[in-house]
């Protein structure tokens, strides 16, 4: 990112980082600090770390701050969304969500993909301050092995005449925000 022109700050529990990888300015070790300073807010924490960004950590961000967390555990997504519904200028891009990948403890996904839950509420997909994703970052080697293997074979079937397996299909869901605000998404669902 200092390669792009960004002021790339951080902050983690041990202090700082010795010595510093090239292009990082330490912060603090105050996440509060952190929060208010930071446009865009990377959340690299380990997946057991739990209620790192709640509604206070979510309240010290910047106005037109971007939320990018790469572990679940370390959102309070309850709070995240009346956030988000309350501050539409505050952006997330959302790639993980509280039941992680299909329930999977190793975060492999294998077919059918993505998350159980997703997006984490059809109100997430339905933000404009939002990207909701189908955790794709969380996709390792087996992943992408599996899908080669059934394009494969649904290639195969195409060929023969038989029937695909994993059919995507346009699904559409609408609703209302607590600010009651009228929403309606379409996005790809797996049959």
């Amino acid at each position: 990112m200092a390669a792009l022109g960004a002021d790339v700050i951080a902050t983690k529990r041990s202090g700082p980082f010795a010595p510093a990888p090239p292009g990082l300015r330490w912060l603090s070790d105050n996440n509060d600090e952190l929060l208010r300073e930071a446009d865009v807010v990377v959340v690299a924490v380990p997946g057991s770390t739990s209620g790192l960004i709640n509604a206070t950590a979510l309240g010290l961000m910047k106005p037109r701050a971007l939320l990018v967390p790469i572990a679940a555990g370390a959102v309070d997504f309850a709070a995240l969304e009346a956030v988000l519904n309350a501050r539409p200028a505050l952006r997330a891009v959302l790639d993980v969500w509280p039941s992680g990948c299909w329930d999977d403890d190793e975060a492999s996904c294998g077919p059918p993909y993505g998350p159980r839950d997703w997006p984490g509420s059809p109100a997430f997909a339905s933000l404009p301050n939002v990207v909701a994703l189908p955790g794709l970052a969380m996709r390792d080697a087996r992943f992408w092995a599996d899908s080669a293997a059934l394009a494969g074979a649904n290639l195969r079937a195409l060929a023969a005449g038989q029937p695909v397996q994993h059919v995507v299909r346009n699904a559409t869901h609408s609703g209302r925000s607590p600010t009651g605000a009228a929403w309606q998404t379409s996005f790809l669902s797996l049959e």
